[in-house]
């Protein structure tokens, strides 16, 4: 693996000896060669709940299925014969700066653009064939480590600097909300460009779709009761991290080794979705309906634990991977680089708050509020709302059993617009072959 950064003796021994363990395996040779894609930067900020110029399409970046080029592998070919669901995948390492509500301006690293990065929906058994590009225009490597694969990290997951891009393909073998995050330069400075902001998630749904439940409960009048619940549901995506800044907002290592953040963070803000209670500038609340199932996936891509907890319910079902972990919990513990999703069916109208129940991290930023009305409109009237929308960084890809629900504009960074018509005007070349 080529890279420019001069490291100390110590350092480079250290890498030496992984990188090198890591190349006893075989590397993967699934892969698909295509070409890099433009980006136009719109920008770099918080777009707030107001801002109605901005494209929520954004969030989405181009999946385009066509100008597929397979390499000659017969496996690959053949799943292309056999009409297999292939998505095709662009991510821009694009460093920039961006503004927090509470005024910190953050020295980030992205992949196009947002913090966290686009969230990805695939179905389990789809290929996937990503290609990080990096853009000409930045000043460290960046790299491409994807949880949802199971590839050898080399040369894979190696280092692409600027200028250069890496593809590789895999098949998403397992359900779940898996991590991808930049490894830095062979694994150094991984912690660095995480918490710079370069991590993200894939959401791979079960192959037959997510199943509906009984749920065993009692109504207002004490009577047992099996609630039937149906396996269409609303959704929601929270990706939990932290930020460690330094006064000139660059990322601080001691800190984290000291594991005393700036700020917990929900979708990359501190209290994002609380226009109440801390009142945060731009803040958008959660906003369902009584009698709403909705399903939240939930991704830990930070060092801290979790404890998730919804003020006022009870986690009614809580998956992880293919397993029915509980029912009715109070509190699921979730550890770094962990997922789960869990079902709650709102029955009652009320305002409740998903929080992480560390109170450490409650009350620096890990603390929202989903507003669920009743037939009324209550409490959504009382608490002033106009807007029923959802802030869209929120609000996941739709899926097979997904139920959609209206968004608005709202996320930390401005997403790049990647179009076909913008392929190779960045003139990046292959990482494997660079001069």
């Amino acid at each position: 693996m080529e890279s420019s950064f001069k490291l100390g003796a110590t350092t480079t021994t250290a890498a030496f000896i992984l990188v090198t363990g890591l190349m006893l395996f075989p590397a993967a040779n699934r892969g698909f060669a295509i070409s890099g894609m433009n980006l136009t930067p719109l920008g770099s900020h918080l777009i707030p709940a107001s801002d109605s110029n901005a494209q929520t399409k954004g969030l989405d970046f181009v999946m385009d299925s066509g100008a597929f080029t397979p390499v000659a592998l017969q496996a690959g070919q053949s799943m292309v014969k056999e009409g297999a669901h292939i998505h095709k995948i662009t991510l821009v390492a694009y460093e920039t700066n961006l503004t927090l509500p509470q005024g910190n301006v953050i020295r980030a690293m992205t992949f196009n653009g947002t913090v966290p990065s686009p969230t990805i929906r695939v179905t389990q058994g789809d290929l996937i064939n990503v290609t990080l590009v990096n853009n000409p225009q930045n000043k460290f490597g960046h790299s491409l480590d994807n949880h949802a694969s199971i590839i050898s990290a080399v040369p894979n997951y190696g280092p692409v600097m600027p200028g250069q891009e890496r593809s590789y393909a895999f098949i998403a073998t397992q359900p779940g909300f898996f991590k991808y995050h930049c490894e830095g330069i062979a694994v150094l400075t991984m912690d660095m460009h995480v918490f710079s902001g370069m991590a993200g998630g894939v959401i791979v749904d079960p192959t037959t779709g997510y199943t509906g439940y009984k749920y065993a409960t009692y109504n207002d009048n004490g009577t047992k009761i099996n609630e039937t619940v149906s396996p269409n549901a609303k959704e929601v995506v929270y990706v939990f991290s932290e930020w460690y800044l330094d006064k000139n907002g660059n990322y601080n290592q001691s800190a984290m080794f000291n594991h005393n953040p700036t700020y917990y963070t929900i979708n990359g803000v501190p209290f994002g979705y609380d226009p109440v209670i801390t009142k945060t500038k731009g803040a958008m609340p959660l906003h369902f309906k009584q009698g709403d199932h909705v399903r939240f996936f939930l991704l830990n891509v930070g060092d801290a634990m979790v404890n998730f907890h919804i003020v006022g319910e009870q986690l009614d079902r809580v998956i992880s991977g293919q397993v029915v972990q509980d029912w009715g919990k109070q509190t699921y513990l979730l550890g770094g680089s962990n997922d789960v999703i869990i079902d709650v069916v709102f029955n009652k109208a009320g305002a409740f708050a998903p929080v992480n129940h560390d109170y450490a991290a409650l009350f620096k930023g890990q603390a929202s509020i989903v507003v669920v009305d009743g037939p009324d409109g209550q409490p959504g009237k009382t608490l002033g709302l106009k807007d029923y929308n959802n802030p869209s960084n929120a609000i996941p890809p739709l899926g097979k059993n997904s139920i959609p629900v209206q968004t608005k504009p709202y996320q930390l960074g401005t997403p790049l617009v990647l179009t076909s018509s913008q392929i190779g005007a960045l003139k990046v070349c292959k990482a494997e072959t660079c001069p």
